[in-house]
């Protein structure tokens, strides 16, 4: 079992790092929505850091939920703070709300999944 958890947590490791990749890519490209579509960009703020959330949870279990919380806060805002200073880009503070929301329940819904799982175990 030992050696199943470290395979699992380095692939949760893994994909919330690759995630927060993917989430710079489309945070400074100039046309997000020619390869994501015309969404409604506050739910997809939303519903990006829902999934981080939950993420960041699996990679980063042990952490504090304050530590997960303001590790995907800090970089939300940093990368609407940077979009500032791109030309093509523009800084929303309505972006980081939406993200801020999205966190918290990304974050709720993790530690249900895993009291649920804990208490399934016992």
């Amino acid at each position: 079992m030992p050696s199943f958890y470290r395979a699992w947590r380095t692939l949760c490791v893994a994909q919330f790092f690759v995630m927060l990749a993917i989430y710079i890519g489309f945070g400074v490209a100039k046309n997000p929505g020619a390869v994501m579509g015309d969404f409604n960009d506050l739910l997809m703020h939303f519903s990006g850091y829902v999934v981080a959330g939950i993420s960041i949870g699996f990679a980063f279990g042990k952490r504090s939920a304050a530590w997960r919380f303001l590790v995907l806060f800090l970089f939300s805002t940093g990368i609407e703070c940077f979009q500032y200073t791109l030309p093509w880009r523009s800084f929303d503070v309505r972006d980081i709300a939406a993200n801020t929301v999205g966190i918290v329940l990304g974050l709720l819904l993790w530690w249900l999944v895993s009291l649920i799982v804990r208490r399934a175990l016992k």
